[in-house]
């Protein structure tokens, strides 16, 4: 039986990833698994994060990624210095040191290739995943890529995209919070995995499997 998985936020936390997909939820070749985006930056491992994303598709299992906004910062920290110091603030510092480089452009080739081929949104037959959230305000909120990548919007108007509701990553919350979600039009599973040792009662990575609505989650091993 094929099942369809959707993990949150992994901001670098290559172990916790690990546990999570091998551990928890056991994947297999026959499933499908989508992330939410921001796989690096604030963690202590982002570049064996990316790569056992890419060795997981290179061995045949059927993966979808989105773009994070985390991953956008990186893709156009190329464009300027003022790019560049802007994205260190806020998790660079902590993704370049673990690609062991001092800018992005000197990241290996197959990894600045997997950024730049990230989707910003999944259409599925009950769900719409993206990264942060949709722009309502606009006739078509598939059109507004920013919003996808940074919107915290918490109104929705199913009605501008086919009666779906949303599964979003981006805006941390507590697990409690997450379980209630599953009720509502708008599913948040960023589980805050790298906030453990800052935030109450978050820290943990969270992955839905969308057929039986049944959440996993590990909590953080790697900090």
């Amino acid at each position: 039986m094929s099942r369809k998985f959707i993990i949150g936020d992994i901001h670098g936390c290559y172990k916790t990833l690990v546990a999570l997909v091998e551990e928890e939820i056991k994947l297999c070749e026959t499933d499908t698994l989508y992330f939410l985006g921001d796989y690096i930056g604030k963690g202590p491992d982002s570049k064996n994060v990316v790569k056992y994303i890419l060795s997981k598709k290179k061995s045949g299992y059927q993966i979808r990624c989105l773009m994070g906004n985390h991953e956008k910062m990186l893709i156009d920290s190329m464009k300027s210095d003022k790019l560049h110091y802007k994205w260190l603030w806020n998790g660079g510092s902590e993704c370049l040191r673990s690609f062991d480089v001092y800018r992005a452009k000197e990241i290996k080739k197959k990894y600045l290739k997997f950024f730049a081929e990230l989707e910003y949104f999944i259409e599925l037959d009950d769900f719409i995943l993206v990264h942060g959230g949709l722009n309502f305000n606009i006739e078509n909120p598939l059109l507004d890529k920013n919003s996808m990548l940074w919107s915290r919007n918490i109104n929705i108007d199913k009605r501008k995209i086919g009666g779906k509701r949303l599964i979003v990553g981006h805006t941390p919350v507590k697990f409690k919070k997450i379980k209630r979600s599953l009720d509502e039009d708008i599913i948040k599973l960023d589980g805050g995995c790298v906030y453990s040792k800052i935030k109450e009662k978050q820290g943990n990575l969270v992955a839905l499997e969308i057929e039986e609505m049944k959440l996993y989650r590990k909590y953080n091993i790697d900090m």
